[in-house]
């Protein structure tokens, strides 16, 4: 990409930069008022961290009412706005799902989630493998979010180059019962129920949700129906106990891959033949269960987790049929406390299991003609800990470790097993620099860390002759990261404002890059990459703007070195949502990202850069009478009808790269609350 490419394009990011920043320059006009900063406890790590000492890049966004009320999310894309560092594009591919990249790692997924830990309700959907598959997780019913954006491998050992947390968990103040309907463009249905009775002594909620569509291209149908309960019960001493299920059914998904971009500039809603002949698609059942308990031994705390999960897969894809068995489990045991000096210190294990089928495929139908037939497992161990040391009353120091070791196994059909086992210790050092005045917190941070990103049983199974076994010659990836920045919280205007920046260097050995010979995904370690940026996160909640109140997140991200494969050197990224109560209850909203060119491949073109904004209409719970409320909406998607492809395709065969995006579309619906 040329310098007279990237210019306007960077324009085009600071001007929308700029726009959202609007009401956050606006707001300093007003009085201010004392507000008591509340303490943050983060669960995206293994044990306790506070916001307030963490040494490390880390965001948390709550989802405002007005916003789940007026935002159909009917993808991740919509929890990944306003989060610096974090780009979560959607494929328009039910079946290969969204590609969630956190500072670029994980680009190199041709499907589900990699080199980011990811969990839902405090359950592990990161496998010990480091694939992550997310079929259970429904966005519109996502209540916030946390995200660790360096590299975690200290708190969860290989494939956390990030940490994605998600919550369903609703402010105790939630509607006890809400039900929610939508649809719109390109068959789109969806409905979901939220129930959360009254409990003594604990919480309880029960969620589902079903969702169907025809696709914005030919051959993406899905149809994915969704269900959780979570809950918790305490008891006598501080103990607690909490339980949490998760399952999801997707009887079909429709694959309609890749386009060059000639074929995107003819028709970007066709689909390559070989998808419709071959039936492209998949079917899938999930699920998950989790069980924890806490309970205070003097002043410390142990906290004991386990459960597994079950994953049933039957996948056509063009060159074969895959069919997948899985049984995952693991187990997790944590203490901690201290006051002066706070510790921690826990063991954990995981297992994996795989029974792989793969056939060739005729007319999406599995033949006799076996090409792969293997059982393979993954069995991990961890020890780690960390201890917090107070220098002075402001400065505190860090230090983490975490010391894995993975045994994979796969026994070909006939055949003898194959194992490797590959070992990594990580350890990390943080210092912390706090600042606590009338109505504002702040913190400063550096730390540097090792980490480690393993090969998924896919990518060391899938190789370029087609043998069985595992890819011996697939090394881990492994990083030494250096990061530093601050975050500031004050108190304005009945609400609060924050700001957070960060900068970061890497370098990463053993890069896993990904390439597709004849439609088959095969990875191949090449050589060392240095990766850095600087990231700015801005955030508004309850802030009082004109005769309502407004809920932001802005975001931007910017590489200094060459950026991963299939991510932007700079992009940004927004959603802000503004309620006012008198005369009329009217919600409006606005979301969106501008993104820039990016490549896909050494021998690809750039990916285009684009601007795309959303736009979100509702009211503000009218009251029906009885304790109900209703709250209609209507969402104009891609509001100024831009022609894009919102991911790409690392290395994908063909040039067959790009995957377009819907142009300017309506959704609308209502929700119904019962307090």
């Amino acid at each position: 990409m040329n310098s007279a490419t990237k210019a306007p394009q960077a324009r085009t990011t600071l001007a929308y930069l700029l726009l959202a920043l609007l009401p956050f320059l606006t707001a300093g006009a007003q009085t201010d008022t004392t507000v008591v900063l509340d303490a943050i406890e983060v669960t995206a790590a293994p044990f306790r961290l506070d916001v307030a000492t963490a040494p490390i890049a880390l965001t948390i966004r709550a989802r405002s009412s007005a916003e789940q009320a007026t935002d159909p999310a009917t993808s991740l894309d919509a929890l990944g706005y306003g989060l610096p560092g974090v780009w979560i594009s959607d494929r328009g591919n039910a079946s290969t799902g969204e590609r969630v990249l956190i500072r670029g790692t994980g680009g190199r997924a041709a499907f589900g989630v990699r080199s980011t830990h990811v969990l839902l309700d405090g359950v592990p959907l990161t496998l010990a493998d480091g694939q992550s598959q997310l079929n259970v997780v429904d966005a519109a019913l996502v209540q916030s979010v946390e995200v660790i954006r360096g590299p975690a491998s200290t708190f969860w050992g290989s494939g956390s180059g990030g940490v994605l947390s998600l919550s369903t968990r609703a402010h105790p103040d939630a509607p006890r019962v809400v039900v929610r309907g939508s649809g719109g463009a390109y068959g789109l249905a969806q409905g979901h129920v939220a129930v959360r009775p009254d409990v003594e002594n604990g919480r309880l909620a029960f969620w589902a949700s079903a969702q169907r569509a025809d696709g914005y291209r030919d051959h993406s149908a899905y149809r994915i129906a969704r269900g959780g309960l979570s809950g918790e019960r305490t008891f006598s001493g501080g103990r607690s106990v909490g339980v949490v299920l998760l399952g999801a059914w997707m009887p079909r998904a429709e694959s309609p891959g890749g386009l060059t971009p000639e074929a995107v500039a003819e028709n970007p809603r066709q689909t390559r033949d070989l998808s419709i002949t071959r039936d492209a698609s998949k079917e899938v059942a999930q699920g998950h269960a989790a069980l924890t308990y806490r309970q205070p031994i003097g002043s410390a705390t142990v906290s004991v987790a386990f459960g597994g999960g079950a994953r049933k897969l039957r996948n056509p894809i063009i060159p074969r049929y895959i069919a997948l068995d899985r049984w995952t489990g693991f187990a997790r045991a944590t203490m901690e406390g201290g006051r002066a000096v706070r510790w921690a210190v826990g063991i954990e294990a995981e297992t994996q299991r795989d029974d792989r089928l793969e056939t060739t495929n005729e007319g999406g139908q599995r033949t006799g003609t076996i090409l792969t037939d293997q059982r393979e497992s993954v069995d991990s161990g961890a020890l780690f800990g960390s201890v917090q040391l107070p220098i002075t009353d402001r400065f505190a120091a860090t230090l983490a470790a975490r010391g894995d070791a993975l045994r994979y196994a796969a026994t070909p059909e006939g055949a003898p097993q194959r194992a490797r086992t590959i070992a990594a210790f990580s350890p990390s050092l943080g210092a912390t620099y706090r600042i606590i005045a009338d109505r504002t917190a702040a913190v400063a941070y550096a730390n540097a860390s090792l980490a480690l990103d393993a090969p998924t049983t896919t990518e060391l199974g899938n190789r370029a002759n087609g043998s069985d076994g595992f890819n011996d010659d697939l090394s881990p990836e492994r990083t030494r990261a250096l990061e530093a920045g601050f975050r500031v919280t004050r108190s304005v205007a009945s609400g609060t404002v924050g700001l957070d920046v960060a900068a970061f260097a890497s370098r990463v050995t053993d890069l896993l890059v990904p390439r597709e010979i004849d439609d088959v995904t095969f990875f191949a370690n090449e050589g060392t990459a240095n990766f850095s940026g600087v990231e700015l996160g801005l955030s508004a909640q309850h802030l009082r703007l004109a005769s309502g109140r407004l809920d932001a997140h802005v975001a931007a991200s910017v590489q200094t070195d060459t950026p991963p494969l299939g991510y932007p050197p700079h992009f940004a990224t927004w959603t802000l949502t503004w309620t006012a109560h008198a005369p009329f209850p009217l919600i409006v909203g606005v979301d969106g990202e501008s993104v820039a060119a990016y490549s896909a491949g050494d021998a690809l073109p750039d990916a285009p850069g684009y601007s795309v904004a959303h736009l979100r209409l509702g009211a503000a719970g009218l009251s029906v009478g009885s304790g109900m409320t209703v709250s209609p909406f209507v969402s104009l998607r891609n509001a100024a009808d831009v022609r894009y492809s919102g991911s790409a395709i690392v290395n994908a065969f063909g040039g067959r790269y790009l995957e377009p995006s819907p142009g300017r579309h309506v959704l609308a619906g209502v929700s119904i609350s019962l307090r």
